[in-house]
């Protein structure tokens, strides 16, 4: 893939999640060609050519010195009908070269996705992550979240302890477990010795670069639950960050809460959110509650959502034409 390709692919991404998640609309003006070379690191002209790309398909206006515009997309009852009309475009063309016909199309995806129910098990060690990971998993992929808790720090021989062990428990009735990379070691080798197939969940990199953009340019404030997710974004971001750049506030402080600059953007983290509750003031957020994985960990578990719902329907399909025989 050329740099042009790979950063149109990016740019749309950035675009049509802002674009649906209702942070963009049809007209305003996106970065300028000049913001987004500093901001990747990549020669201007293969910048310009990416936004030539997306004006070719319809999402952009390219508008000479103005700069790049979001164009106007048609909209029936608050869906993008434009931009959602090209991607199922895409999805049918595929079908139709597997020789499916669109009355096929729809029991398919039933097949693939809700042939039963899926248990997830969330390994994590925080409240804030584990209250994100496991809501993302049941509204974005249906899956019923089933919250293991574990110690924040790693163990050297995870596989000798009483707690892997555990773990191996917890996790044995599951369909699949997630885990993040700081916890990928004990969980993969449990996972692999109670057979459940395990995903380790990488960050959307949106969220990554704001937050590494906000530190280079005067520090985050992170608004809540637990004081390990605030070590953990810490440790996360340490090669951006300088000495206090992390400001980490906890949700049931009120007098940090009250002393909070009403006009600095924070991070606030869902678990925070639901112990405050809607009526609680609080400065604009950096980050709205948008996707939390990335594009590649959103892959590995829709692969395997369909394995295992594959599976199950061979299953029942073989236990039916058994049952028609008798």
């Amino acid at each position: 893939m050329d740099q042009e390709t790979a950063l149109s692919d990016k740019l749309r991404d950035r675009i049509l999640s802002a674009l649906h998640l209702g942070l963009l609309q049809p007209g305003d003006r996106l970065p300028s060609i000049r913001a987004l070379w500093r901001e990747m690191g990549v020669d201007h002209r293969v910048v310009a050519q990416a936004y030539r790309i997306l004006e070719d398909e319809g999402l952009v206006e390219v508008r000479g010195r103005s700069g790049v515009y979001l164009a106007p997309q048609d909209q029936l009852g608050g869906e993008v009908l434009a931009e959602t009309a090209r991607w199922m475009a895409g999805v049918l063309v595929e079908g139709w070269k597997r020789r499916m016909t669109l009355a096929e199309i729809p029991e398919l995806i039933r097949r693939c996705t809700s042939t039963v129910p899926l248990r997830c098990a969330v390994v994590e060690s925080n409240v804030d992550q584990m209250t994100v990971y496991s809501a993302e998993l049941e509204e974005q992929f249906g899956l019923t979240a089933v919250p293991v808790y574990i110690s924040p720090v790693p163990l050297p021989r995870p596989d000798r302890s009483v707690e892997f062990h555990a773990v191996e428990e917890a996790i044995r009735s599951a369909d699949l477990v997630v885990t993040t990379s700081y916890h990928s070691r004990l969980v993969r080798k449990a996972a692999e010795n109670v057979n459940v197939p395990s995903v380790t969940l990488t960050v959307n990199a949106e969220v990554v670069e704001t937050v590494q953009r906000e530190i280079r340019t005067g520090g985050v404030t992170l608004v809540c639950v637990d004081p390990e997710f605030g070590n953990r974004l810490r440790a996360m971001y340490a090669d951006a960050s300088e000495g206090e750049q992390i400001r980490v506030v906890l949700a049931d402080d009120e007098e940090a809460r009250a002393a909070l600059d009403p006009s600095e953007p924070v991070i606030l983290t869902r678990a925070a959110r639901a112990q405050l509750g809607a009526g609680v003031q609080l400065p604009p957020l950096l980050l709205p509650h948008s996707p939390t994985f990335s594009a590649h960990t959103a892959r590995e578990l829709l692969q395997l959502i369909i394995r295992l719902n594959l599976a199950a329907a061979e299953r029942q399909d073989a236990t039916q034409l058994l049952a028609g025989t008798e």
